[in-house]
Order: C-alpha cells, then sequence, then structure tokens
C-alpha cells in the first residue's frame, strides 16, 4: 500500500511539474529592485515613471521625473487610457498593492512593457535612492 502511495504522489508530482514548466509567461508586467529600477532610469530613454499614489504622498517625495496618476483617482482609467502604450512604464505605489492592480488595468489596455518597483517607494527611500519633493 506504501509503495503505491508513493507511485501516485511521484507520478502526480512529475504531471506537476510539467504542467508548470511548460506554461509561458505572457505577462508584459515584471518586478525590479530599487537598484535595478536606478539602472533602467539611466539607461532608457523610452521610460515613463508612473507613480500611482495620492497627491499627497507624492508631495511628501518622488522619484525624480515621475508622472502622478493617482489609482484612487476617479479619472485614473482615462488618465491610463490617453498614455502612450509603446512606452516602458515604471510604476510604483508606497509598498505595492496599487501598483500592482494598476499594471494589471494597463496591462489589459495593452501596454506592452511595466516595470514594478519591488517594495514600491518604501524600499526605494529604504536603500537610500534619490527622491525629490
Amino acid at each position: 500500500m506504501k509503495t503505491q502511495i508513493k507511485i501516485g504522489l511521484s507520478i502526480f508530482s512529475f504531471f506537476w511539474i510539467m504542467a508548470c514548466s511548460s506554461q509561458t509567461n505572457d505577462s508584459s508586467i515584471s518586478s525590479v529592485s530599487p537598484d535595478e529600477l536606478e539602472q533602467v532610469i539611466s539607461d532608457n530613454d523610452n521610460l515613463v515613471i508612473l507613480d500611482v499614489r495620492t497627491p499627497e504622498e507624492y508631495s511628501e517625495g518622488h522619484i525624480k521625473d515621475a508622472v502622478l496618476i493617482d489609482f484612487m483617482g476617479e479619472d485614473f482609467q482615462k488618465q491610463i487610457e490617453n498614455l502612450d502604450k509603446s512606452k516602458t512604464y515604471a510604476v510604483y505605489c508606497k509598498a505595492g498593492g496599487r501598483q500592482q492592480k494598476a499594471s494589471v488595468e494597463m496591462e489589459a489596455l495593452g501596454f506592452g512593457k511595466i516595470l514594478l518597483l519591488d517594495g514600491g517607494m518604501t524600499s526605494w527611500t529604504a536603500e537610500g535612492k534619490p527622491v525629490e519633493k
């Protein structure tokens, strides 16, 4: 009986691994560390930095050249629909929740390349990265 269970679990595990490894990742969304984002900012002229926090949070400090579109604002959807979908977007919020939701909406609208800042602005400032007020 124990041998049959082990064989059954082995077969199940094999097929589970095969199913997971055969999936393709077609998502246009990827995460980057503060160091990686800093490098992308310096290397990419086609990058738009998108801050999806509130205006109050933005005024407390933001990444240089960040465009503010408040995820909680009434016109968020309309504002992102008007953005250039061919550009790369680095999206961040305070800790990561709003940026994730915003990126899913952006991907559904056809944005091709979206970078999410791991840990949001909290991790950016914790790593001592530059902030503008």
